[in-house]
C-alpha cells in the first residue's frame, strides 16, 4: 500500500465534499476525551479527512460488528484498528497514527500485582470479541475468557466482580476510570502485565473494496501533506509531552510515504 516517493504535492478536490462511512468505538466522544492514543489519533485523522474534502459519517459500533461491516462492504472504514499479520491479509491501513499497546488490568483491591501471580486456570478475563486481546489471552494461557461485543458490559462486569481482569489498550482503560469508577481517581485500575504488541492506531478498509481504498489513499495523501503544518502541530499541543509525541509520529509517517494513485 505504501511506497517511498519524493516530494508529494497534494491537491484538494474542487468538487463538493464526499462522505465516508466510518465505524468508531461506542461512546466515541468520551473515548476521545479519555484516551490519549484514541483521542489524538482521531483528531489527526479527522483533520486529514477534512483536508481531503471528506465528511466523516460516524457509526458507533462494537469491534466485532465493525469488522463484519467493513468486510461486507457496508461501511468504508473502521477506526481504531491495530495492524496485525492476520488483518494485513485482507485489509488496507491508514498511515500510522498514535502508538497503543495492550495490557492486563485489574481493580486496585486485587492482591495480584504481576502476571506470574495470575491464576490462569480459575481467573476470568474480559475481552472484546474478535479483538487482538482475545487472541493474546488465549496465547497467554487463560482458561476462562469472557468475550463480548459490548465493551460497556465488560466494564460493568468488572465493577460487579464478575470478571477478575480486563485486557484492553493501555490508554483506552482510562475510559473506564473516568466513566465507570465510583471515585474520581483517574488511576482506578492497576496494570498487572507487560505491554503486549505495541503498535500504532490505524483506520482500515477492505483491500478489495476499490472505492474505499481510494478514499483511504486520499486521506493518507492529505495526512502526509499536513505533517509539518501548524494546524496539525496545534493538535499535538493539546497533550502533555507534545514535542515527543509529534516527533515520534512524524518519524513513523516519514518512513511510510503514501503512494499516489
Amino acid at each position: 500500500m505504501f511506497a517511498v516517493l519524493g516530494t508529494i504535492v497534494f491537491v484538494l478536490p474542487t468538487s463538493a465534499s464526499e462522505t465516508i462511512d466510518i465505524t468508531v468505538f461506542e461512546d466515541h466522544n468520551r473515548y476521545v476525551e479519555a484516551s490519549e492514543s484514541y483521542g489524538l489519533s482521531w483528531k489527526i485523522f479527522e483533520l486529514a479527512a477534512e483536508q481531503a474534502n471528506y465528511q466523516l459519517q460516524l457509526q458507533p459500533s462494537s469491534w466485532r460488528a465493525s469488522i463484519k461491516r467493513v468486510q461486507d462492504s457496508k461501511v468504508d472504514l473502521v477506526f481504531g484498528a491495530l495492524k496485525t499479520t492476520k488483518r494485513e491479509k485482507w485489509a488496507s491501513f491508514s498511515l500510522p497514527l498514535i502508538p497503543e499497546g495492550s495490557a492486563i488490568f485489574t481493580q486496585l483491591d486485587n492482591p495480584v500485582n504481576h502476571f506470574d501471580d495470575i491464576d490462569l486456570e480459575n481467573s476470568v478475563i474480559g475481552v472484546s470479541a474478535n479483538s487482538l486481546q482475545e487472541t493474546l489471552a488465549k496465547e497467554l494461557g487463560f482458561k476462562n475468557i469472557y468475550s463480548t461485543g459490548s465493551r460497556p458490559q465488560l466494564y460493568e462486569m468488572l465493577k460487579g466482580n464478575r470478571l477478575n481482569y480486563l485486557f484492553f489498550g493501555t490508554s483506552i482503560i482510562n475510559y473506564y476510570c473516568i466513566n465507570f469508577a465510583t471515585s474520581e481517581n483517574s488511576k482506578c485500575m492497576k496494570q498487572v502485565s507487560e505491554e503486549y504488541y505495541p503498535s500504532s492506531v490505524h483506520a482500515l478498509t477492505l483491500s478489495n473494496n476499490s472505492a474505499a481504498v481510494k478514499k483511504l489513499s486520499r486521506i493518507n495523501q492529505a495526512l502526509f501533506s499536513l505533517r509539518h503544518s501548524e494546524k496539525l502541530k496545534a493538535i499535538f499541543k493539546q497533550y502533555a509531552d507534545s514535542k515527543k509525541l509529534y516527533e515520534g509520529w512524524l518519524h513513523r509517517v516519514n518512513a511510510q510515504t503514501p503512494q499516489i494513485d
